[in-house]
């Protein structure tokens, strides 16, 4: 009987195996199918995505017209947020203190968090205002710091605007008068020009020149075009109704990213101040600026995930441009990731169509061609450099800007696991002044001896 029943399945177990053979064989062609278009969507997103970029830069190479000039002057209360800023913020405040509108029309705050050295007296000797964000029931952090602040400046009452700067970066003269002229044009959030105020080594001067070639040739464009700029956490404005309706949040890293998408989000477009500058110190060693980006990443990576499904709803249902930009100015934060996921997909899938592959095969002397697009990625941007007039030795440096590019895989790494917790404080020591980089920058004599 059991000679009987081996026979039998002898006989009909290959007619058994052969269907879960070619379903085996038609799931791993799905498998691959589904592998091969996944790959070339993404190369066709990165493609389109530096299409994109490209072309809007290119309005970087005309100019924008300039708001009327204000008919009065609104009343500004400036705040400058601060922890353990006692080496910088004399110069900072100087610099606020004598900028070139009606001393009356506007009041300095400084928001100490949790100082523990003389920042807050420093800024007292001043004849400035200080607000001292601390306690065991106020939790350290600039988001919060803020928050807290602007509650207090807006019950006081009376200010058509709110300034924001950092305790390390000084006002350009003409700073509050520009963005009058803008208010006074109905923009309600403004972010200004910002330009590096220590460029004595070499690492604030590449840091300085990418700064001016995204003034030039991104911020510049996306408000020529109608799209929102870009906001850096200092040099910025908000009408009292924004700063009302928007409070800071209280828990990202970069409050300021978190801030410009929430606005675009909610249909509020960033307008961009040309005139209106705002010096920055930039780090002076690698280990500043590691620190410094990788609080960057992390607080960028949380706000895509709280941020960008929203912002693609937005451009889709309101057919809203600023939200489709800013959607993919958000999503750049996963770029690096990205890459290297498609470079590996590329490869597993040599053997199938890619769309990079097939247009290097399409193109004649494809290799010189491949050579020339790489250089002019990084030429092209040098334009800008030379539009602006910039200073050789920043000239120079922005051709390094590809040394910075071996931190990128272990930043986004320890980006992704940092605490979200903790805000992070990047140490300022630059004692530049203002007159040390406008040479027409008055001393408001009300200003400067006003008190409190």
């Amino acid at each position: 009987m059991s000679t009987l029943v081996l026979l039998c399945y002898n006989c009909i177990q290959p007619r058994l195996a052969r269907p879960f053979a070619l379903l085996k064989i038609m799931l791993y062609q799905l498998y691959q199918a589904a592998l091969v278009t996944f790959a070339n969507l993404v190369q066709v997103l990165l493609f389109l995505t530096g299409v994109f970029y490209f072309l809007l830069s290119l309005r970087g190479f005309f100019r924008n017209g300039k708001p009327a000039p204000a008919g009065y002057a609104r009343r500004f209360a400036v705040l400058l947020p601060a922890y353990n800023e006692e080496k910088v913020i004399k110069y900072s405040i100087e610099s606020l203190l004598r900028m070139s509108y009606p001393a009356d029309k506007f009041d300095i705050f400084v928001v100490a968090d949790h100082c523990t050295d003389g920042t807050a007296a420093a800024a007292r000797a001043l004849g400035v205002k200080v607000l001292e964000h601390t306690g065991p029931d106020r939790k350290p952090g600039k988001g919060r710091a803020l928050k807290w602040a602007v509650s207090l400046v807006l019950a006081e009452g009376g200010y058509d605007a709110l300034a924001y700067f950092d305790a390390d970066s000084l006002a350009h003269p003409d700073f509050l008068s520009v963005m009058n002229d803008h208010l006074a044009a109905g923009e309600t959030a403004l972010q200004g020009r910002q330009l590096a105020k220590n460029t004595d080594t070499w690492l604030p001067r590449i840091l300085a020149s990418g700064h001016i070639v995204s003034n030039r040739f991104f911020q510049k464009p996306k408000y020529a075009l109608g799209l929102s700029a870009t906001l850096h956490g200092k040099g910025m404005c908000f009408s009292r109704a924004v700063a009302e309706k928007y409070p800071w949040d209280e828990t990202c890293l970069t409050e300021d990213i978190e801030m410009q998408m929430r606005l675009i989000r909610c249909g509020v477009r960033i307008a961009w101040a040309e005139d209106a500058v705002v010096f920055d110190e930039e780090p002076v060693t690698i280990g500043q600026y590691v620190k410094r980006t990788v609080r960057w990443t992390s607080g960028s990576l949380d706000t895509a995930r709280r941020h960008l499904a929203g912002l693609w709803r937005r451009a889709l249902a309101h057919r809203d441009a600023k939200a489709f930009e800013g959607g993919v100015y958000c999503a750049q934060v996963y770029r690096l990731a990205v890459v290297t996921v498609t470079a590996g997909l590329m490869y597993y899938t040599k053997d199938s169509f890619n769309l990079f592959i097939w247009l290097f095969q399409q193109v004649h002397y494809a290799r010189l061609t491949v050579k020339i697009m790489s250089a002019s990625v990084l030429v092209f941007p040098a334009a800008a450099l030379l539009l602006e007039k910039a200073p050789p030795s920043i000239f120079m440096a922005y051709f390094f800007q590809p040394v910075l590019g071996l931190f990128r895989i272990p930043v986004f790494v320890a980006g992704v696991f940092r605490s979200r917790r903790e805000w992070g404080r990047t140490e300022h020591t630059s004692q530049v002044a203002i007159a040390d980089l406008v040479a027409e920058a008055p001393a408001n004599e009300e200003q400067l001896t006003r008190t409190y």
